[in-house]
């Protein structure tokens, strides 16, 4: 027996030794790919340009991308993206404009999710200009959601497979409720808040929805759903109400054609024509006069890799910094806003001699307050320096964001930008009840009423939540301040628009919380009018991963890409799960106090 259990030990011994050898050798293929592989193959002749955008739309993307380009290169299909870089889809855009071997720019939606109507405006400005060359622009797609129509309206034609159609559905705001778990788990979650419409705590103290918030919610949807509808109706040369009649008689009118949802979607003039992708590619053949076997269509993302951008011609240069995802204490990955991170960025910023300026891409719903204090001093710090900030809004700079934006020498906000959310809350949660429930209980001294203060066993006391309390509203105030002081405005006029209401950046324009409407583009202008220079010339300061952060990334990017495509139902219900873990893993404030705009991130668009 002795002898057959040291034969079994040798043979895992080895087979542990092989299969760890085998990961070793995988993943030593993997660096010398990511490292040492050719440039893509040059742009031919008779090229199309290929806007196919996976996943949602972001600011900066934090999946790693080097392993999925390695397998493209070797010939495997790899699984669709989850984001898309939206500056990527638009500097493609813009170069195509000007190449003589792009004859004409074809829209595929079909893998976007989502409807960030803010970054795809700022593709649509991109793709109006590039339909001033005289490019034709098309569109087609088996179906179009909501997003995917919203981009496909600016193409000069847009088909539909003759099983798709139109799926547009409005906005809305459905939050998830955590207070029946709490209670049936008998979880203690404290809260306070300062602002009468700082919803962000109602998740974890109520099952629904309260009338403040939907009172706060109702007001920038409905400003968010005209501007969906104002710019799609444009596009089509349609008027708002056919797009409104359209979704709010969907059923009725489907009735009409039979259920033929292509043919309906031709009816209301949102798709020029139903064809197959055959009829397609020949209807793209006679728009740029080519035959079909002549074309080669080329993704933006290929596109971008063979015609990567030159460095700034002049030495005087805005430096971008963009901030995307949750505030968070620390250094954070590209998905959330790291106050270490952020202040490691505009410390390149000072210390370049090139950066006369800085522009903040701010894309976030707030998070810790500390860390939006420190980005905050960030922003002083540089300021200090001689060199101006310029805070441009991306499609949410909300709560702890607009406290980081309220420093900045100018704020540049889309009209669709969510903003303000000025409050502040706390929350965390207390296990006495749960503990009790299994038998488990605490007891003991203290050398005074505050010595189990962070026990997460013991109850909080009354002493506890008023020390609490004034902490809060020291907070508030301060934010309050931040505000008051950033934007030239008395104290009072500030909480006139603080108590924690959102608004959309062309109200926030009017309550005087920005300076100016406008996209990247615009904010750039007004950095390098700042800065004195008459030459916008921008370079992106973006944080070197480590050696060893390289090595994960590829080998962690390897295995993503292999696995194989989930439904979209199965792919919606997954990234909505994994959410809703990252906002409760994200409440990591070591003093548990938030300048966060829940009902942002609750948004369905």
């Amino acid at each position: 027996m002795k002898t057959i259990l040291s034969i079994l030990w040798k043979v895992l011994s080895t087979t542990r030794v092989v299969i760890a050898n085998i990961f070793f050798l995988v993943m030593v293929i993997i660096l010398l790919g990511v490292f040492f592989t050719d440039t893509e193959e040059a742009l031919r002749q008779n090229s199309v340009l290929l806007v196919n955008p996976a996943g949602t739309l972001v600011e900066q993307r934090s999946a790693p991308e080097a392993a999925e380009a390695l397998l493209k290169k070797m010939g495997r299909e790899t699984a669709r993206a989850d984001e898309t870089k939206t500056q990527d889809v638009i500097d493609a855009i813009r170069k195509a404009a000007t190449d003589p071997k792009i004859l004409a720019l074809v829209i595929d939606p079909r893998d976007l999710q989502g409807c960030d109507t803010t970054k795809i405006l700022d593709i649509g400005k991109a793709i109006l200009d590039f339909k001033e060359t005289g490019k034709p622009v098309l569109a087609h797609s088996m179906v179009y959601t909501q997003g995917q129509y919203l981009l496909s309206s600016y193409a000069d034609t847009i088909s539909v497979n003759p099983l798709g159609g139109v799926l547009i559905t409005g906005f809305g705001i459905y939050q998830t409720y955590f207070k029946g778990l709490l209670d049936k788990t008998r979880i203690n979650f404290h809260v306070f808040r300062v602002g009468d419409y700082k919803t962000a705590v109602e998740p974890f103290v109520r099952e629904s929805m309260s009338e403040e918030a939907r009172e706060a919610g109702r007001e920038w949807l409905n400003g968010l759903w005209q501007a969906y509808l104002d710019e799609a109706s444009k596009n089509r040369g349609v008027s708002p109400s056919d797009i409104v009649s359209y979704v709010e008689n969907i059923d009725t009118r489907l009735a009409a054609t039979g259920g033929d949802a292509a043919r309906l979607a031709v009816n209301a003039q949102l798709v020029d024509e139903i064809k197959t992708s055959t009829q397609f590619d020949q209807l793209l053949a006679g728009k740029t006069g080519k035959r079909i076997e002549d074309l080669h269509r080329v993704g933006f993302q290929d596109y971008l890799a063979m015609s990567p951008s030159a460095e700034p011609s002049g030495k005087e240069v805005i430096g971008i910094i963009r901030a995307r995802g949750a505030i968070l204490p620390g250094k954070q990955p590209e998905n959330r806003t790291g106050s270490e991170s952020i202040a490691e960025l505009f410390q390149k910023a000072r210390q370049d001699p090139t950066i006369l300026a800085v522009v903040l891409r701010l894309d976030s719903p707030g998070g810790s307050a500390a860390a939006s204090e420190e980005i905050h001093h960030e922003i002083a710090r540089t300021q200090e320096a001689g060199k101006p900030v310029v805070v441009s809004m991306g499609s949410v700079a909300a709560s702890g964001a607009y406290w980081i934006a309220s420093g900045a020498n100018r704020i540049v906000a889309a009209p669709t930008t969510l903003t303000g959310s000025i409050g502040i809350f706390a929350a965390f949660p207390t296990f006495e009840d749960t503990a009790m429930n299994l038998g488990i209980t605490t007891d003991g001294i203290g050398t005074t009423g505050l010595a189990d203060l962070g026990n997460p066993l013991r109850p909080l006391s009354a002493q506890s939540e008023r020390a609490i309390g004034q902490l809060l509203r020291f907070g508030y105030d301060l934010f309050i301040n931040r505000v008051a002081s950033g934007r030239r405005l008395p104290a009072a006029e500030v909480e006139s628009s603080a108590q924690g209401r959102v608004f959309l950046g062309r109200e926030a324009h009017g309550r005087k919380l920005i300076d100016q409407l406008g996209n990247l583009d615009d904010a750039l202008r007004t950095a390098a009018s700042l800065a004195g220079l008459t030459v916008v010339n921008s370079k992106e300061l973006r944080r070197e991963p480590s050696p060893h952060e390289k090595i994960l990334q590829a080998f962690f990017s390897s295995a993503q890409v292999l696995f194989t495509q989930q439904s979209p139902a199965v792919s919606r219900l997954l990234n909505m799960v994994e959410t809703q873990a990252q906002v409760l893993e994200s409440f990591a404030d070591p003093n548990h106090i938030y300048a966060r705009s829940m009902e942002c991130e609750g948004s369905l668009f």
